[in-house]
């Protein structure tokens, strides 16, 4: 019996584990969409700049684009971390499930 007390009690520290992780890659998405959006704009800004459209200079366009990419980059990076975070806590789940055959019931926090 001790045995599958402590099968239960490692598969609710991972759905509490899966949960944390898949609330941290929902805010990491809306972080990098918000990247995303901010690089679309610079790029369309550094357009006009190179076409003659746009009086802002041409090397602040390239400024502004460079730090967008730059927090592009970042957010996705951080995404893909989590990512994979994520899918190790699921995969740790489902190895506790097969194990259990079923999974303990979790209190929501």
């Amino acid at each position: 019996m001790s045995d599958k007390s402590d099968l239960e009690n490692r598969a609710i520290e991972a759905i509490w584990n899966y949960r944390e992780a898949f609330a941290v890659v929902g805010r990491l998405e809306r972080k990098q969409r918000s990247a995303h959006r901010s690089l679309t704009k610079a790029l369309i800004k550094l357009g006009r700049a190179t076409n003659g459209e746009d009086p802002r200079s041409l090397k602040d366009s390239i400024e502004i684009t460079l730090a967008a990419v730059s927090r592009h980059d970042e957010a996705r990076a951080t995404l893909n971390e989590a990512a994979a975070l994520m899918e190790s806590a699921r995969l740790t789940l489902a190895a506790l499930e097969r194990q259990l055959g079923y999974l303990p019931r979790v209190l929501k926090a």
